[in-house]
């Protein structure tokens, strides 16, 4: 007899059964091993009372020398080679100008590509301009522009809508008021209006740039990607031993291996590092004062990431690279140990990326600081709402003069050209998802703790949950690496 039959016919003799998928694993062990982990399952079993042992009871127990997983099995047998697209980055392309000339020249060309998008609308083909609004003779005539500004009237809002040949002032009915306070400042808009008898303008639609409804692109493999971003490591709140776990899921050391073998890609939407001087007094909340350690201590954390795994990582507002958007990629004299791990490709933010032929807009997110402040009923809590009005709008920080630095770049890099199958953001440190017209809009959360600021604002980070992207199907799972999940778990 057999090990392996051996000590099943053992376990079976003390009344506990090992199921199929549980047998098939014992048998790629070496031998001489078998009998002490079913022992060790029963006696975790003898506590619960559960009497059949399966594949994750084993791999709980498993020693340390068995853990160490060879990194080829858990790669997909005959999948292709990776495929990682960067189709737009930012950094080789800023050239930020004076400020009163750059910033007319990016708002120029904002509303010109907008307007570009908006006429793809079967609805909005025929857009006048604001002057040619004085000369015409039709009951109803449409017009696209910057909302410039919005302001409430009793039951009305007035809007002040700009072309490149003047402004114009609309009033929205009870009907439209709130399609309009749900559209940012500074963003595109088409309305339809007509005058009354004073020449007052008075809007009959109001529409926005929007996105059409379509299927998205998916891959022709199972493979997954893992969205993360806001690790803040460096940070005295950077949940290590959460993280930690994460990293001993990846190297299939906590069950799961369907799923481990196939994630292929690491998507990493800024804030690796909690950096330096962002805010007021955050020298007392670091583990790590020096940058450059910092960088050290992170890869030091990352290069435990299986190298077949290739992560994709673009900077946020608290990485060492202008705050002003958009944001080049880290570079390498800052970060020198990150550059090091050998399977780590930098972007800018935002970011346009192919995997597996799968279309990512990867973007970090401060503006959706600037949009759940002056859109209705958006929370915190609920940050996909918040990204859907970027989507609307096609643009990711369409707010000019909020919490939100714009450079004054020639060319707007911040208008959404381009409809992503995913679009994948952070910085709210809560996770979200949502599908919008076939977009998959998923904010991938945090690993850093409740900071003494959210705490004061009421904030409840949503921590040590990792979204994983099937890009097959673009079905979203998730796992926890929280200290109580596993806990509960044994």
């Amino acid at each position: 007899m057999s090990e392996l039959s051996g000590a099943v016919s053992k376990a079976l003799s003390e009344g506990y059964q090992v199921d199929a998928e549980a047998f098939q694993f014992l048998s790629t062990l070496p031998p001489n091993n078998v009998q002490w982990l079913i022992d060790e399952a029963i006696r975790r079993k003898i506590e619960r009372g559960d009497t059949t042992i399966r594949k994750v009871d084993l791999e709980r127990v498993l020693p340390e020398e068995l853990m160490l997983v060879d990194q080829s099995a858990l790669r997909i047998s005959g999948e292709v080679g990776d495929d990682i697209e960067v189709i737009s980055d930012p950094t080789d392309q800023i050239a930020p100008v004076e400020a009163d000339i750059g910033f007319k020249k990016l708002f120029q060309d904002r509303y010109w590509r907008l307007l570009a998008i908006a006429r793809q609308r079967p609805d909005s083909k025929n857009i006048a301009s604001v002057e040619s609004l004085r000369s015409s003779k039709s009951d109803k005539v449409k017009i696209g522009g910057l909302l410039s500004s919005r302001n409430s009237k009793h039951e009305n809002v007035e809007l002040i809508i700009e072309d490149q040949t003047g402004s114009v002032r609309i009033q929205c009915t009870e009907e439209f008021v709130d399609a309009a306070m749900r559209i940012p400042i500074d963003s595109f808009l088409v309305a339809e209006v007509s005058s009354g008898r004073t020449g007052q303008l008075y809007t009959k639609s109001i529409t926005q740039p929007d996105m059409p409804s379509r299927k998205a692109v998916t891959s022709l493999h199972r493979v997954y990607a893992v969205l993360l971003s806001d690790l803040h490591i460096g940070s005295k709140m950077f949940l290590q031993e959460d993280f930690q776990r994460f990293l001993m899921w990846l190297n299939g050391k906590l069950g799961d291996l369907d799923i481990v073998s196939r994630v292929k890609y690491i998507v990493i939407a800024g804030d690796v590092i909690d950096g330096i001087g962002v805010y007021p007094g955050q020298e007392y909340q670091l583990v790590e004062k020096n940058l450059n350690r910092q960088y050290e201590l992170a890869a030091k954390i990352l290069d435990q990431i299986p190298k077949h795994i290739k992560i994709l990582a673009g900077p946020g507002n608290h990485d060492p690279v202008r705050q002003a958007l958009p944001q080049p990629a880290i570079s390498q004299h800052v970060a020198e140990p990150f550059f090091k791990l050998g399977n780590v490709r930098h972007v800018g933010n935002p970011s346009y990326v192919k995997l597996d032929g799968v279309s990512f807009l990867v973007y970090h997110g401060r503006s959706l600081d600037d949009i759940i402040a002056t859109i209705p009923d958006l929370s915190y809590s609920r940050p996909a709402a918040a990204m859907q009005v970027l989507l609307k709008s096609r643009h990711l920080a369409p707010q000019y003069g909020k919490r939100t630095a714009i450079s004054p770049e020639i060319r707007d890099m911040l208008v959404i050209d381009t409809v992503p199958d995913v679009f994948h953001a952070g910085h709210v440190h809560a996770i979200d998802v949502l599908d919008y017209r076939g977009t998959l809009i998923v904010n991938s959360g945090t690993f850093q703790g409740q900071t003494p600021f959210q705490a004061n604002m009421g904030l409840e980070p949503t921590c040590s949950i990792v979204p994983i992207v099937d890009l097959s199907s673009l079905a979203v799972m998730k796992r926890s690496f929280t200290k109580q999940v596993y806990a509960q778990s044994g």
